[in-house]
């Protein structure tokens, strides 16, 4: 009877020792796998794999490539964090036949995607983007931002000019960060100086401007300040709404437009609009061709995800909505939307793409970004 009550408490005393060891090591081993994602979000231990470039960019034909080799491609709108970046930022142009860049000035909101950094770090990416600018005159412009809020925003801004910044980038039309940040009228006294300052002195802003929510606000400064040159970024934000669009365009000659359209659920999103309509946008942008700008907002940052093969898909993508009748998008950009946008789309889908000539091309890869952007 003791032997057999000893037998069973030693059996016991195995299962618990086991369960204990399988639970500890699966712990340990989740624990790992966390802590190698979260490093590899803040952009360490990298691997092999964040070198390699696109397989469908190295398949490109080589007709294809001379082609487009002749646009001399600027691409018109992209953040960068920080001089670790600058590597592979220059390897994706290379990759993706880019040969000049326009770079904005960035807050670490847009960078880590979390309000509780505020509007911050902005000072420090203007510095690192006009410096580049400086070291890389023929690679890239410095599209410099401003806190609205800031009382000495004006002599700030001048003082970067100074510097060698070729142009503003303002983020105070953005729903999100007007919200969350500055609570800041567009016309408020400040940011009318502002506007005045770059009208007189020829400098362009990049302002991403929701033409919808402000669109009251909007048309006075273009009325106000009609020689202001005013790039919107992502169709203005009215890819749903043509009329309006094309009413901005029509109204206002200082008005220009980049094709980005950022993170890859509005770039899906985007693309589907337009190949839903894909006739109606040609004719637009035939219309307005020699005042559309290529760029794709990726915001190269030390995100292991956002790495060459990604960056060369994005362009990619891009090229053949402007250049195709039909194309599918790579499939890492559909793995980079969030489940909640994912969840009613095909990656198989075929999109109407806007098959533009030669010259409208050239316009839009080159031409207008180089006549705005790279004055010097």
């Amino acid at each position: 009877m003791v032997r057999a009550e000893r037998t069973k408490k030693r059996k016991t005393s195995r299962k618990k020792k086991w369960f204990d060891i399988v639970f500890y090591t699966v712990s340990t081993i989740i624990i790992i796998v966390l802590l190698f994602i979260a490093l590899r979000q803040r952009g360490l231990m990298p691997l092999w794999i964040d070198h390699l470039p696109s397989k469908q960019v190295e398949s490109i034909a080589e007709e294809i490539k001379d082609k487009r080799d002749i646009f001399n491609i600027i691409n018109g709108h992209e953040h960068v964090q920080n001089m670790d970046c600058l590597p592979l930022l220059r390897q994706a142009m290379k990759d993706c036949q880019i040969k000049k860049m326009v770079l904005l000035g960035t807050p670490y909101f847009t960078f880590f995607m979390k309000p509780q950094y505020g509007f911050t770090g902005y000072e420090e990416n203007n510095d690192f983007i006009v410096e580049l600018s400086r070291n890389y005159p023929d690679e890239f412009a410095a599209l410099v931002t401003l806190d609205p809020r800031d009382a000495n925003k004006l002599e700030g801004l001048k003082k970067s000019i100074e510097n060698g910044a070729d142009g503003v980038k303002l983020y105070n039309g953005h729903g999100t960060f007007y919200d969350s940040f500055f609570k800041t009228s567009l016309v408020d006294p400040g940011m009318m100086e502002i506007y005045a300052y770059c009208e007189q002195e020829n400098i362009p802003i990049l302002y991403h401007i929701n033409s919808g929510r402000f669109s009251t606000e909007f048309e006075h400064i273009l009325q106000e300040f009609p020689e202001l040159i005013i790039v919107a970024p992502h169709f203005m934000l009215s890819t749903n709404n043509l009329t309006r669009l094309d009413r901005f365009m029509k109204e206002y000659p200082q008005l220009y437009l980049d094709i980005s359209f950022g993170h890859p659920d509005f770039l899906v999103a985007g693309f589907g609009r337009i190949s839903n309509n894909y006739s109606s946008f040609q004719d637009f942008i035939l219309t307005y061709r020699e005042r559309i700008i290529y760029g794709t907002d990726l915001v190269v940052t030390t995100y292991q995800a956002k790495n060459r093969a990604y960056i060369g898909d994005v362009h990619l993508a891009y090229m053949d909505l402007l250049e195709k009748k039909e194309y599918i998008l790579p499939v890492s950009i559909y793995n980079m939307m969030t489940k909640e946008a994912r969840k009613n789309i095909d990656p198989n889908r075929v999109y109407h793409g806007l098959n533009l000539d030669a010259e409208t091309l050239r316009m839009i890869y080159h031409d207008n970004a180089e006549r705005l952007f790279f004055k010097r």
